[in-house]
């Protein structure tokens, strides 16, 4: 299993649909899932399903950290990620969406492929007047579809068989004032910098600046990279990510 993979959570409760990080801050037989996704957002994410009614008879606080669950890898035939500058609800087996700048995102998956990828766009985002541009490539499962109004991208969906890899940030970023060519080919033009994942989001700051930054030399440490570059100096909760980042590409006892 991989990150970016899609596993079922299960016990005799019920069942969620999680997103898979692999790491090494949780010990082996204890996965960890945040319990702030709602039915709204992701429907099949609660993970409030698993937990015994068993709360402490002090605090009511339920006695989620001691549920015991099984684990295995959901059998998704495609994955897919969609923006939207309407909020959308999607009809599929599992999907989780979030505001962004300018619209919604989300992410999307099924066990049951679509004939028409592009009816299935218009039909996600309740767009059937507007005009589309789309590729796909049917022998390795591929689709891209971007719906533009006046030449002003208004949503777009990817979808392949595995997990889609594309520059998420920079396809929002063209919410509502992108081109739809340019959301297709889902990453930046030879002549547009890519900032990468936004890792400060106070002052969206991405990857890619911040790695440029330590591989040049410019910022060797997380307080250098407040000096240049200003991440991690508003609220600080991506600094950890900043230390490894540091320690991935510039010096191990920068990062200390």
């Amino acid at each position: 299993m991989c990150t970016a993979d899609l596993v079922e959570a299960a016990n005799d409760l019920g069942r969620a649909i999680l997103r898979v990080l692999v790491t090494d801050r949780v010990a082996p037989g204890h996965p960890f899932a945040p319990i702030h996704w709602t039915a709204e957002t992701a429907p099949t994410g609660r993970v409030d399903v698993l937990v015994a009614a068993n709360p402490d008879p002090l605090s009511g606080q339920p006695d989620s950290k001691a549920s015991t669950v099984t684990l295995g890898k959901y059998p998704a035939r495609w994955y897919g990620f969609a923006v939207s500058t309407d909020d959308i609800s999607p009809d599929c087996a599992y999907w989780a969406k979030a505001r962004v700048p300018g619209g919604w995102r989300a992410e999307l998956a099924g066990t049951a492929l679509p004939q028409d990828w592009v009816a299935e766009a218009r039909k996600l985002f309740g767009l059937a007047d507007c005009q589309v541009a789309s590729v796909s490539d049917q022998a390795r499962s591929l689709a891209r579809v971007a719906v533009h109004r006046d030449g002003r991208l208004v949503a777009a969906l990817f979808v392949g068989p595995e997990p889609v890899a594309l520059a998420r940030d920079l396809v929002i970023a063209l919410l509502g004032k992108g081109q739809a060519h340019d959301a297709l080919a889902g990453r930046a033009r030879g002549d547009v910098v890519d900032p990468g994942p936004t890792v400060c989001a106070c002052l969206n700051i991405g990857r890619n600046t911040i790695c440029e930054a330590i591989s040049t030399g410019r910022a060797r440490t997380v307080a250098a990279l407040g000096e240049v570059l200003g991440a991690g100096t508003s609220c600080g909760s991506c600094r950890p990510e900043l230390a490894g980042l540091v320690t991935r590409f510039g010096c191990r006892e920068a990062a200390e």
